[in-house]
């Protein structure tokens, strides 16, 4: 089967042919319809410190369709189409049991920039069928902005400020509302996302470069509650901590992996917190499906981009140079 390798540091990516993946007992053999391309694929393929182990595939926002099943599964069927978690995680460790499904460090990890897969079958869910396959492979990213809330121990009228209006940010967006949030304002210099942030819940979109504090204090009724920080640029970890309201929250997504120093006392006498959230749980996966089927709510809308695999390397350049996509989509079957 043909897959995308990273071949480490700047080198292009390639698509090679790999033997055909075979299920276990416990897993499922997927069709993959779609994968999407996350922040963190173009950033841990740049190489950096942080970069995917040299001459593997990656990717791990999809969805596909079960082609077969390993002789333990039960609940599923052939042709059944699957949003799927790309680690399966061995349900023991401590990582397993609080919920840290990606520190799982037994996990079998899943890719998806590739025409097949194997996915442990507790660790996919099957779509309802108000959902796309394409909504299926956005589960994932959507999912991370529910865990983030949950974290910032969000109750429901909070004022909530977004920084950056990426696939990220449209998840905390979503959710924010979903929550019940009091206001949800989004600070973004792309001017061609606001329609969208709107349509996932926002109640207005400011400019990076032209807003001060006071203005966006104003859009959103006071100092926000909660900031998160969904763009990862140098500097935006301390901005969401000047504007983070007294006691507030502020939720570090963007994945800076550039450091960034931080004054302690400055920050004391604000009492603000930092938290670093990563993924999902299952259940907060699966709670996303369902979420999505009872909303009647399309996260599909996202896509700007759709690709073939041989696009793959291109696309990640493009991204790592600037070029405004909103999310883009790998589909790897063969044309």
């Amino acid at each position: 089967m043909r897959a995308a390798i990273y071949n480490g540091g700047v080198r292009p990516i390639t698509v090679e042919n790999l033997p055909e993946p075979v299920a276990a007992p416990d897993q499922l053999l997927i069709e993959i319809a779609y994968c999407g391309v996350c922040g963190s694929d173009v950033s841990m393929t740049a190489g950096g410190p942080f970069d995917y182990p040299k001459g593997h595939c990656f990717g791990h926002e999809f969805a596909g369709t079960i082609l077969e099943l390993g002789r333990e599964v039960t609940g599923f069927r052939r042709g059944d189409r699957v949003a799927c978690m790309p680690n399966s995680g061995c349900g023991r460790c401590e990582a397993c049991r609080e919920g840290r499904l990606l520190l799982c460090a037994k996990g079998r990890p899943s890719f998806g920039f590739a025409e097949r897969t194997t996915v442990a079958a507790a660790y996919a869910v099957r779509l309802p069928d108000s959902l796309s396959i394409a909504d299926g492979a956005l589960i994932e990213p959507m999912a991370c902005g529910l865990r983030a809330l949950r974290g910032a121990g969000m109750r429901g009228g909070e004022r909530v400020l977004v920084l950056g209006a990426g696939s990220m940010a449209l998840s905390v967006v979503w959710w924010a509302r979903a929550l019940g949030a009091g206001r949800v304002v989004v600070a973004s210099r792309s001017a061609r996302a606001r329609d969208l942030c709107i349509a996932f819940g926002a109640d207005c979109v400011h400019s990076f470069d032209e807003d001060d504090p006071g203005e966006l204090a104003a859009a959103l009724g006071g100092a926000p509650h909660i900031v998160a920080e969904c763009v990862g640029k140098p500097g935006l970890l301390n901005r969401a901590l000047d504007l983070v309201h007294m006691g507030g929250t502020v939720i570090a997504m963007g994945m800076c992996m550039t450091p960034e120093p931080i004054l302690p006392i400055a920050r004391t006498f604000k009492e603000a917190r930092i938290i670093f959230p990563l993924g999902y749980s299952p259940a907060e996966f699966a709670e996303a499906a369902r979420a999505f089927d009872s909303a009647r709510f399309c996260p599909e809308t996202m896509v700007s981009d759709v690709l073939p695999l041989d696009k793959l390397g291109g696309a990640l350049n493009a991204l790592r140079a600037g070029e405004k996509m909103q999310k883009v989509h790998i589909d790897p079957r063969p044309r």
